[in-house]
């Protein structure tokens, strides 16, 4: 019998569990409210209806991933631990004074946001090492003693340890944190030098805080997690998703959840990938939207990568998939602001009460309340008729809008669409700007909950001519995470310049063999790993440099041009060119998984028969549309929009103007007509 992985997502409305057969590429798909406060229940509850519904034993699962929200919600919402900070005497204020750039500089009333660890949590130690690594003055010992007693008489649950130039000789804060551990044990505790060694005191100091803020609530979870997993009968490895888009084991993502912060969002993005080489779509947007908010990201054979994200306030200086999100979800409120425009998110009504139509208590309007007016959504379409919605309840919300608005409820819903669509058009247009690419080269894939239901939407609006709707939309990142590869990424600030290759070589090959140990402590062998170089380079006298991927033929400054001519549509030859960081992506790739294939004995001349025939509201006109069950349209028989097409874990409505066909995989292809 062949093995089953499952790959799981918590998202903030639901806990989507994916159960995929290793020999088949067969995948079920199961989605439970996420429990609020307490989400492990909901992962154990999702893990237990797959396994009763597949027929499965727990022994039978033989790879367990699995990727969250957890440590950016954390963040965003300020809930974390209350954390201290020790820093190099005389470098206190190194939060406070970040950049001494205004987020809105041009606005008169921008603040400055409030750094995660008050001024008055932040404790100076008596140490300090050069530029070069040379220690100028030795550790001091009760000076570290002394600051985090007063830390903890002050309420302080979690410290982070950050002394300048730590990244080039990392000596005295590993001693402070062995100082710590052998007082404080059980103290949550890290360093920059292990939570990423990157020079730019603010920005490593910042990448160390977010971790030790974040770190008893991750570490926690990860706990009780194991715990529940191992007492239902889960004797697999349990690795857990970051965001660089691979995965690393439960014990490491405990100690180090930083890099976690966009697991979730990331693994979709790669079982994207993932299934280019199957579809053929080689370059794609990927939509991904949820309850709380979209996602988006661009797909050029490859996924981008980004050194620098936003979470929140706070930008975050750890190699992520490279991802645009806005507060345009499913379960996003719509709002009138006091002069009279209608806004939409970023608050969410989240999994509790969640949209007025779930009839949990919600009140407030939101985009899934106005799929439900205008006809797209169905009181019975969601989780295969397993959770009712309520119109009643989405039209007294949307009416009460439309009230405030002047408009009847119909007109307010649609109005509410169009404006949770420009939100994605306003986000989408900058990315394929600052990525400039041809947008009518790619294909827009859209996934998450509500992804397939609005894709067309957007697609109309911002000109994409053809989109792909996988087979478990709904589940993406549970099936990424299920499927994703074991990867970790290394850096080393240095400073030197391209005409060094031998240097360079020397450097990349010294990261090497750390990967390579890296990968054999994490129980994997190391015969299939690839290991990906990259660095920081800029031309000499620039602020800004930007990340090239670097071949083995050692040509780094061609290599750079290229890159650089790509990104800004010019060149310079004649200026040096600087390198500040050299990174290398260690990968061990997960054995593949057989790729599903249709097994209906549906034949392309077996045009399905509507379920029912659907009024709907779109752009003002109401249109009588066929409701399709997905499963039961063959592969190759082409039908046209408008369609509104049926599954458990989605809708997917197809807009008029477009045609679409299945493929043997189960994607759902659509093409603009014409």
């Amino acid at each position: 019998m062949s093995g089953w992985r499952i790959g799981v997502d918590v998202g903030g409305t639901f806990t989507d569990v994916a159960l995929v057969e290793e020999s088949t590429g067969r995948t079920g798909v199961y989605k439970v409210p996420t429990s609020v406060g307490e989400p492990v229940s909901g992962v154990l509850e999702g893990v237990r209806e797959g396994l009763r519904g597949e027929g499965l034993d727990p022994e039978d699962i033989v790879y367990f991933g699995a990727g969250s929200t957890l440590a950016v919600n954390t963040i965003i919402q300020r809930t974390g631990e209350t954390t201290g900070l020790l820093t190099t005497q005389g470098f206190r204020d190194v939060l406070e004074l970040r950049r001494t750039r205004l987020p809105d500089a041009p606005s008169f009333e921008a603040a400055r946001p409030v750094p995660l660890v008050r001024r008055a949590h932040v404790r100076e130690v008596r140490e300090r090492v050069g530029a070069d690594g040379s220690v100028l003055r030795p550790l001091e010992p009760d000076s570290v003693l002394r600051g985090v007693g007063e830390l903890l008489g002050a309420g302080v649950t979690a410290v982070a340890v950050s002394f300048l130039h730590s990244c080039v000789n990392p000596v005295h804060e590993q001693a402070a944190r062995a100082v710590i551990a052998e007082r404080w044990p059980e103290l949550f505790v890290c360093a920059s030098w292990e939570t990423w060694p990157q020079q730019r005191e603010y920005e490593r100091t910042l990448v160390c805080v977010m971790n030790a803020y974040v770190g008893s609530t991750m570490r926690s979870y990860y706990r009780r997690l194991e715990e529940g997993l191992r007492a239902m009968g889960v004797g697999c490895p349990i690795l857990i998703t970051q965001s660089n888009g691979g995965t690393v084991s439960i014990d490491e993502a405990a100690r180090i959840p930083v890099r976690t912060m966009f697991s979730g969002p990331a693994s979709g993005v790669m079982a994207a990938a993932k299934s280019v080489r199957e579809s053929g779509e080689a370059k794609l947007f990927t939509l991904d939207m949820g309850g709380t908010s979209a996602d988006m990201s661009l797909i050029d054979g490859r996924p981008r990568v980004s050194v620098e994200s936003t979470i929140g306030d706070f930008p975050l200086f750890v190699p992520a998939v490279a991802i645009e999100t806005i507060g345009a979800g499913g379960g996003s409120i719509a709002w009138v602001d006091p002069h009279g425009v209608l806004k939409v998110g970023p608050r969410s009504a989240g999994a509790d009460p969640g949209p007025a139509c779930y009839g949990r208590g919600g009140r407030e309007p939101t985009v899934t309340d106005a799929y439900l007016v205008t006809g797209i959504l169905g009181e019975n379409d969601l989780l295969g008729g397993r959770m009712k919605l309520s119109r009643a309840q989405a039209e007294e919300a949307i009416g009460g809008l439309g009230e405030a608005l002047g408009v009847e409820t119909t007109r307010a819903a649609e109005a509410v669409l169009r404006v949770a669509t420009a939100n994605m058009v306003a986000s989408f247009l900058p990315m394929i700007a600052r990525y400039g690419v041809d947008h009518r080269e790619f294909s827009l894939q859209a996934f998450g909950g509500a992804g397939p239901t609005h894709a067309f939407l957007l697609a109309a609006e911002a000109g994409i001519r053809r989109l792909v709707i996988p087979p478990a939309p709904g589940a993406m990142c549970a099936v990424g995470a299920a499927v994703a590869d074991v990867q970790m990424d290394f850096v080393r600030s240095v400073l030197t310049d391209t005409s060094d290759v031998e240097g360079m070589e020397e450097m990349f090959s010294e990261m090497e063999e750390t990967a390579r140990r890296w990968l054999t402590e994490q129980g994997l062998e190391t015969g299939s790993a690839a290991f990906e170089r990259s660095a920081d380079m800029r031309y000499k006298g620039q602020s800004f440099e930007i990340m090239v991927g670097l071949t083995g033929n050692g040509d780094y400054q061609e290599t750079f041009h290229q890159r650089y001519e790509e990104t800004f549509g010019y060149r310079d030859p004649g200026s040096e060119i600087e390198v500040l960081q050299i990174r290398m992506l260690a990968r061990a790739p997960n054995p593949v998984v057989g790729a599903a294939v249709s097994s209906s004995s549906l034949s392309e001349s077996d045009r399905p028969a509507p379920v029912e025939t659907r009024e709907v509201t779109h752009q003002g006109s109401r249109l009588s549309v066929p409701v399709y069950q997905r499963a039961q349209i063959p592969a190759g028989l082409r039908l046209s929009g408008p369609a509104v097409l049926l599954q458990y874990d989605t809708t997917v409505f197809v807009t008029p103007g477009f045609d679409f066909r299945a493929d043997p995989s189960g994607n759902l292809h659509a093409e603009a007509a014409g």
